[in-house]
This record gives C-alpha cells, structure tokens and sequence, in this order.
C-alpha cells in the first residue's frame, strides 16, 4: 500500500495585499448572498416548508460558490476555512482574514430584515439540551468538511463538473436532516448576523463549538488518512483547488 503524505501546513502567502483585499471581498459577498437568500426563505414560515427553506439554503451555496469560487475559494464559513487550513490549501495567515470577512458579509446581508422577530435565529429542537446540539452540529459540519476535503484532494480534479451544484445539494441535504435538532447551522458566519442582531444569545455557543469543532476534526482526519501530497506543479496561491473549476 502507497503511504499518503499531506500537504504541508501554510503559513504565509505571496500574495499583494490587493489580492488579499480581492480574496476578501469574494468572502464578503459570498457569505451575504448565503445569509440573504436562505433567511429570506425564514421569512413567512406558516408559507414555507422545511424542505423549501433547505433548498433555499443549498441553492444559496451553490450560487456563492459559482460565482466566487474561483476568487477566493468560496469558503464562506469559518469551520470550511480552518479545515482548509488543516488540509494546507490556505495559508493559517488567511484565517482571520476569511472569518471576518465572512462574518462582517452575513451581518450586512441580514440588516434587510426585520430584527425584531426572531428570523433565522438558531434555536434547539424540543427536548435537546444545548451539549446534544453542539453534537449535532459537530456531526453535520463534520460531513460536511469530508465532502469539502474530497472536493479539494488533487485525486477529484477530473470530476469538477456541476461541482457547485453537488455542494448545494449535500449542503440542502445535511439541513433537512439536522434541522430538527439544532436547526443545521453549520456556520458560525451564518449564525452570527441574526443572533446579534435579533439580541438573541441563548446557548450561542452551540453554534459555534459544534460546527468550528467539527470542521477542525475533519480537516485533521482527511489529512492523516486519506490525503495524497499533491504535485508542485499544481499548487496555487489561494486554493489548490477550486470549488467550481470547470472540465
């Protein structure tokens, strides 16, 4: 058996601070249309089902990964960033940029609506305790970074096309499922607009541990046993490998 060797964890860019300020922005905007559209189907909730809000959401990533992912990578979520980190497709110097940007990109997008009725904020299933959601979250945002994970491994870059589609849809999926309990937030960039702007603070940290930690996990998992040391020739500034490449 071939020994897998992950790619080593970055640091440092070469990049100007213009194409950090490119980067950015992509984040920003990416994260906003995440958080306008998918809470913009929360809006009327006795009209719309729990299948149409996690389409909505889904199809929402699908959009920012389209139209961004070749920019910035479209993380638009903190818990993806700190396994692209882990994975060492993204400088650890990029974080903090990526996590404010893509929280400052979902408090401006949620400003449209109302903050006075609760919308979009998270809230935990009947009968779960605050421990049981951020398991939830764990679990769902874990899934999620393995989808992400096999994504970026330089063993996928022959099956890229309709990627942004494919993510959209295991994004719609994981949020039918986990809604229920904790309402599949996986996202502590999306959680944070409506929690600070609707003053709800209720076990917030739910929406933070859970998802950040199992980003974290599952970075540190796809490294050590399924990453494959990817070609020099392949590596690039900003993300090995982008989320909507075309064939």
């Amino acid at each position: 058996m071939n020994q897998s060797r992950a790619k080593k964890i970055r640091i440092n860019d070469d990049l100007s601070n213009k194409e950090r300020a490119v980067i950015c922005l992509a984040e920003f905007f990416g994260t906003g249309i995440l958080v306008f559209l998918g809470c913009m189907s929360c809006v009327h909730m006795s009209l719309n089902t729990h299948l149409h809000i996690s389409f909505t959401f889904g199809l929402a990533i699908m959009i920012a990964v389209q139209c961004f992912g070749h920019i910035s990578g479209s993380h638009i979520n903190p818990a993806v960033t700190i396994a692209a980190v882990v994975l060492g497709h993204t400088p650890l110097i990029h974080f903090p940029l990526y996590a404010i940007s893509q929280i400052l990109g979902g408090i401006a997008d949620f400003f449209p609506f109302d903050s006075q009725n609760g919308i979009c904020t998270p809230t935990l299933g009947a009968g779960i305790s605050p421990w049981q959601g951020a398991g939830v979250e764990f679990i769902l945002t874990f899934i999620l970074l393995l989808v992400c994970a096999a994504l970026w491994d330089c063993r996928n870059t022959d099956k890229h096309d309709s990627l942004s589609l494919r993510l959209g849809f295991a994004v719609a999926g994981l949020v039918m499922a986990g809604a229920p309990f904790s309402g599949s937030n996986m996202n502590p960039a999306r959680t944070f607009a409506p929690v600070l702007l609707n003053n709800t603070w209720d076990n917030w940290w739910v929406w933070w541990i859970g998802p950040m930690m199992g980003g974290l996990a599952a970075g540190v998992l796809y490294r050590y046993a399924f990453s494959k040391e990817e070609d020099d020739r392949e590596h690039t500034p900003v993300e090995t490998l982008r989320l909507n490449d075309k064939a």
